[in-house]
């Protein structure tokens, strides 16, 4: 009995020991969350969003999508080639106080499944009505809106984590997105609704009445004329107030000179929800639902309930596939970015590219020659005339970076494609085969095996289908892969493309003659670049009649013979000639010989609305590209030698 009571006594302070040190734990424990939660609510996840360095002015496209934001909200789509300058014109454009952004940059995603969507989304949304309560004077009560978000993000965390491994409840759905959309869009419209100031204009004009109360109790007037005379007052003191501003009386001025009157109204920004490379969006979101419940919310806000701006910039030209899959795209705005017109180049080289070269090294460098390789993509200029300064001027155009790539994707094509196992298998069964065949006229030549273009899910596939680690592996092994368009078709392409004065070519025109699956092909593989609607500027200045390769014959003229202008016709195999009637125009001469012209016609051309051709246009996809294509096409002409792969120098083949 007594070791017992010895042995409890002894228990006991090891007991309080360890239950003390047990509390100091757990105290320190909780010090830290806290200290951590302090740090992690004052670096919100906020995003870069401002204008680019170095921007170079263009204003016509500027003004185009300052056009667009100004009417009423609309789902805007921003079409453009690689390198076309679109980040850098809607950040300049967004970047300005009337608007605030929602701004996803898809190259470095926040998002990869629809947990890390709907988290990023949600964030976003919250930052944007703080940034309203804590910047916008009187607009304080929109915190709460932005707890409305907080909240509803934890509650599906909370869900996600105490739901069993096998239950459904443990990922986040499409109805979670369907919410958070509907939390943003009665949030916006309380947003547009609410007006801060009327309450204090009511205050100013309560106490402005009980100013003037006290003035006429002060004022010592006959009881029994009160009426007429207060009338009289009234009437004296508009007729003076009317007259001048400087005759005022004392308790006017006193309101006006009075802090408490109100502040002139502040402008509400505007939202805009801004996704770059947008194309990549089915690719990170292989959910169809949850994609199609985010596009219709944006049709939502902007089309129905027009309470914000959504633009999408892509550079992926089969992105409208896509959308029209969804019923989103016959509601979408589409502005179409080129390169640089000739003018605005010039005076980037001038302005911008020759003050940064030195005096030694500038009389290597030639406009023309290197617009001719370069147009009007002024990221291909940046390029050049870096590797030219530190060349010490030895570079030519040739030599330069973009040149060599373009000139070997060209290759690779065509290349792989004769060596594929497709190719032979061809070239062994097309004795039997009609003369008539390019399969036959070219022995060797079958479906290209080079694959080249980002894996992504294909628009025509669909939804969810896209290329896995090990195609992505083998994308570069000869003849594994068998591409959308032959080697044949591609050059066929390259030679028209080449044809002197042809900047693009119809798209339907050329589907029709190679087939829509390889002109597709061509596209998707970055060799060439379609545009569903007109750029914004004429990246070539004045038009040439004949830039569409669609030949224009005068009455009584054929094929192969010379247009007045001296420019040989030149029609594609199976289309007709175009007839076009003669426009006859009274010229007078001046005095002096010449004809005054203005300026804006010298920027128009007479032929230009009737050779405009309606529809979608393929040119090739840089102008370095168009360059290389005249290399890659004279060597596979027939000049002195018959080529190993292909022959061009028989016309009556295209």
């Amino acid at each position: 009995m007594i070791f017992q009571l010895n042995q409890s006594s002894n228990s006991q302070p090891a007991e309080a020991v360890r239950s003390l040190t047990e509390s100091r734990r757990l105290l320190e424990e909780a010090q830290r969350e806290i200290s951590e939660t302090r740090e992690r609510s004052q670096l919100r996840p906020k995003h870069t969003f401002s204008r680019l360095p170095a921007f170079f002015p263009r204003r016509a496209e500027m003004q185009a999508v300052e056009l667009a934001l100004e009417g009423e909200p609309s789902f805007t789509v921003l079409f453009g080639a690689s390198s076309t300058g679109k980040t850098a014109l809607l950040r300049e454009v967004l970047s300005r106080e009337q608007y605030h952004v929602l701004h996803f940059d898809l190259r470095i995603a926040g998002f990869a499944d629809l947990a890390s969507l709907y988290m990023s989304l949600s964030q976003q949304m919250q930052l944007y009505f703080e940034e309203i309560a804590k910047k916008m004077e009187g607009y304080e009560e929109f915190s709460r809106e932005a707890w409305s978000f907080k909240y509803d993000r934890q509650n599906v965390e909370t869900r996600v984590a105490e739901a069993p491994a096998d239950s459904k409840s443990r990922n986040v759905k499409t109805s979670d997105i369907a919410r958070l959309m509907e939390l943003f869009q009665s949030s916006l419209l309380k947003y547009w609704e609410f007006q801060p100031y009327v309450e204090e204009e009511h205050h100013t004009n309560g106490k402005q009445r009980q100013s003037s109360e006290a003035t006429s109790d002060q004022t010592h007037v006959n009881p029994g004329n009160s009426a007429a005379t207060l009338n009289k007052s009234k009437r004296w003191t508009f007729r003076r107030t009317s007259k001048t501003k400087r005759r005022e009386s004392e308790p006017a001025s006193e309101t006006l000179n009075n802090p408490e009157t109100p502040k002139p109204k502040q402008t509400k920004k505007m939202p805009v929800i801004f996704f770059d490379e947008a194309h990549k969006l089915p690719s990170l979101i292989q959910c169809t639902d949850a994609m199609k419940c985010l596009l219709d919310s944006m049709l939502v806000l902007t089309k129905q309930d027009r309470l914000c701006h959504v633009i999408h910039a892509t550079s992926d030209p089969f992105y409208q596939t896509w959308l029209r899959q969804f019923n989103v795209m016959q509601h979408c705005k589409i502005i179409t970015i080129g390169d640089c017109s000739r003018s605005e180049t010039r005076a980037f080289f001038r302005d911008q590219v020759l003050p940064n070269v030195p005096e030694r090294l500038r009389q290597g460098l030639k406009f023309e020659l290197l617009y001719e390789a370069f147009g009007g993509k002024l990221a291909h200029w940046n390029d050049y005339i870096t590797d030219y300064v530190n060349s010490n001027g030895r570079l030519e155009i040739k030599q330069s970076s973009h040149f060599l790539q373009a000139h070997a994707l060209l290759n690779l094509h065509i290349i792989h494609s004769s060596q594929s196992p497709n190719a032979q298998e061809a070239a062994e069964t097309s004795q039997a085969a009609n003369t008539s065949n390019p399969e036959t006229l070219h022995p060797g030549l079958g479906p290209a095996g080079f694959k080249v273009y980002p894996p992504m899910m294909s628009p025509h596939g669909p939804p969810g289908t896209a290329d896995t680690p090990e195609d992505r592996l083998n994308a570069l092994i000869a003849g594994y892969y068998s591409a959308d368009f032959s080697a044949m078709q591609l050059l066929k392409a390259m030679s028209r493309f080449t044809q002197q004065d042809t900047t693009y070519i119809p798209y339907f025109l050329l589907c029709r003659d190679l087939g829509v699956r390889a002109v597709d092909g061509m596209v998707k593989a970055r060799l060439l670049d379609l545009r569903w609607t007109e750029t914004v500027t004429k990246e070539n200045g004045l038009d040439d009649p004949h830039r569409s390769g669609v030949s224009v014959f005068a009455p009584g003229m054929g094929p192969g013979m010379r247009t007045p202008d001296g420019i040989p016709s030149y029609s594609p195999p199976g289309v007709d000639p175009i007839s076009v009637i003669p426009i006859a125009v009274d010229v007078v001469p001046s005095e002096e010989g010449m004809i005054p012209v203005s300026e804006n016609e010298m920027q128009r051309d007479m032929y230009e609305e009737v050779m405009e051709v309606v529809g979608p246009k393929l040119l090739p996809a840089t102008p370095i590209m168009r360059f290389a294509m005249h290399d890659v096409v004279q060597e596979y002409e027939d000049e002195q030698s018959m080529s190993e792969y292909a022959s061009l120098s028989d016309v009556d083949e295209y």
